[in-house]
This record gives C-alpha cells, sequence and structure tokens, in this order.
C-alpha cells in the first residue's frame, strides 16, 4: 500500500471541489512538465493549479517548472490564472519572488490536517454559504414578530404580504404625509405675523383714509 502524499492529499480536495485533474505528465504549448498534479478549474473556478512538492522533487525544479508552464501559457495567450500550491517546504528568498511574479503562491506543508487543508486551500474552493432559516424558525411559520409601538409598522408589516413594491409605496406615502405636515405648520410660522402686520397696517391705512 503506498502512502500518502501532502499531494495526493491536496488533489482529494481539489477533486472534490470541482476541479478536473489532468493526467501526467503536463503538456502545453508542444511542452512537457513534470509537476507532482496540475488541475483546471470548472465553473466557479479558471485557474491552471500546480502542485509542487519541495521535499520530493527540490526546490530549484519546482521554481523552473513554474516558471516554465507560466511562459507556455504566455505563449498561448491562456487567460487562466496560475496558482501553485507548494507542499513540503516554504519557499523563501529569491525562489519565493521568483514564483510570485507569475502567478498565486498557496503553502500548505505537510496538508495533514484535512480542516486546515481546506482553509489554506479557500481561495481555490467554491464558498459554503450556511444553511437557511429552518420552517420551524421561519416567521410566517407561527413565530409572533414583536413590532415596534407604532402604527406606520404595524401598517408596514401587513403591506408586506403584498410585496415590496406595496411596502415601499405605501412608506414613500407616510413619508409625504409627514413632510407636507411639517410645510403646512412652517409656512404658519414663517408667515404668520408677517401677515398679522400686514393685516394691521391695512386697518391703520383705511382708518386713515376714513379720517
Amino acid at each position: 500500500m503506498s502512502a500518502d502524499l501532502p499531494a495526493d492529499r491536496v488533489a482529494r480536495v481539489l477533486v472534490a471541489n470541482g476541479y478536473r485533474q489532468i493526467v501526467p505528465p503536463l503538456q502545453l504549448a508542444g511542452l512537457t512538465f513534470e509537476v507532482a498534479g496540475a488541475f483546471v478549474g470548472l465553473g466557479h473556478s479558471a485557474d491552471l493549479v500546480i502542485v509542487g512538492d519541495m521535499a520530493a522533487d527540490g526546490e530549484r525544479k519546482v521554481v523552473q517548472q513554474i516558471e516554465g508552464i507560466a511562459r507556455a501559457l504566455d505563449v498561448m495567450r491562456s487567460h487562466r490564472p496560475l496558482t501553485t500550491v507548494i507542499v513540503g517546504p516554504r519557499p523563501v528568498g529569491k525562489m519565493l519572488e521568483a514564483l510570485a511574479q507569475v502567478g498565486r503562491i498557496l503553502p500548505v506543508g505537510e496538508a495533514a490536517d484535512p480542516a486546515d487543508l481546506r482553509d489554506q486551500l479557500a481561495v481555490l474552493l467554491p464558498l459554503v454559504l450556511p444553511e437557511s432559516l429552518t420552517a420551524d424558525r421561519d416567521l410566517g411559520a407561527g413565530e409572533t414578530l414583536a413590532l415596534p409601538d407604532e402604527p406606520l409598522a404595524e401598517v408596514l408589516f401587513e403591506t408586506s404580504k403584498l410585496g415590496e413594491g406595496a411596502v415601499r409605496d405605501r412608506f414613500h406615502a407616510a413619508l409625504r404625509s409627514v413632510f407636507t405636515a411639517d410645510e403646512d405648520d412652517d409656512a404658519e410660522d414663517e408667515f404668520g405675523d408677517y401677515v398679522e402686520q400686514d393685516s394691521d397696517e391695512d386697518d391703520g391705512d383705511n382708518g386713515e383714509a376714513s379720517a
């Protein structure tokens, strides 16, 4: 029975999440590349994912292979992003810089813990959303909704049964009624004294005229 290698564990996660594994060796633009694994994303991802095994192949060979793959993609005018998953020792210094210049790098070490490995590869995996509210937690399934002690809140809640548009229209109508009332009050406050003063002046003028 063969040992379970870090590259194998990475392969299982990628394949389980919709990636297609390329049968080795990887061939691009008439060139052949010996890498620990190669995958193409389908649907949620367009990445070409290369697995580089630093322990098995050595740092220099892995970097040379990745640089060669990047050049081949350029020759092919491919639009696939290049991502390198590094298993084994993490590259440092110039080797790390060389890899970073041609694509994204995801170091995963020995990839021993499945949960940690998924976290390290999360950028390549489809987003998993939490389950929606179950039926017994649905607002329409018998629970009583605590509404503010405001008539408008109850009106809007009842109107929500008619759809989003009905709620929007009812809310806008309520806003218009408030602004209309405020404008009437403002007009009375602003012009009330002036009108009254004009009325007094008119009475005075009339008095003088009659006198």
